[in-house]
């Protein structure tokens, strides 16, 4: 249990990628499209001024968002001993993403980057994401460790 499986945590932080854009799309596609009338992109981009996006910025972003999660399945496995296995560990995980997200959208609405109406409605969409992916990957990360374990 003390160690991390790297192949588990890659496999566990793409599915977690994964997740976390179809949970996104729902979210912040279709059902901001019915609360408040368009999409969050849309309200994105009404907001603040997002140039042109080139390929390049497109897969950056992507790689970067691939990165967090499988940095967070590494922080999930690191928490695993402390914690135990499963959604306990996946939510304390959550709950530091969270926290730091957070502090990020105050400190970019503080330097007038976002406005406080966007920052809002988008860390609440965070805090309805991240959970759900975080759990959705440390699912995966367990995979036959945790059927074998008897838990």
């Amino acid at each position: 249990m003390n160690q991390i499986n790297v192949k588990r945590m890659l496999l566990a932080g793409l599915v977690m990628f994964v997740a976390w854009i179809a949970i996104e799309f729902l979210l912040e596609g279709v059902i901001s499209q019915i609360l408040f009338g368009q999409a969050s992109g849309e309200i994105r981009m009404q907001a603040i001024d997002v140039r042109d996006w080139s390929v390049l910025n497109g897969a950056v972003n992507l790689f970067i968002g691939l990165l967090n999660c499988i940095i967070l399945i590494w922080l999930y496995a690191s928490l695993r001993p402390m914690y135990g296995v499963g959604t306990r560990a996946a939510l304390i995980t959550s709950a530091f993403f969270i926290t730091w997200l957070f502090s990020m959208f105050v400190n970019l609405t503080n330097l007038g980057v976002f406005p406080p109406q966007f920052a809002l409605m988008e860390a609440i969409f965070e805090a309805i994401e991240f959970p759900i992916a975080m759990i959705v990957g440390a699912g995966v990360y367990e995979g036959q460790e945790k059927s074998g374990a008897g838990d």
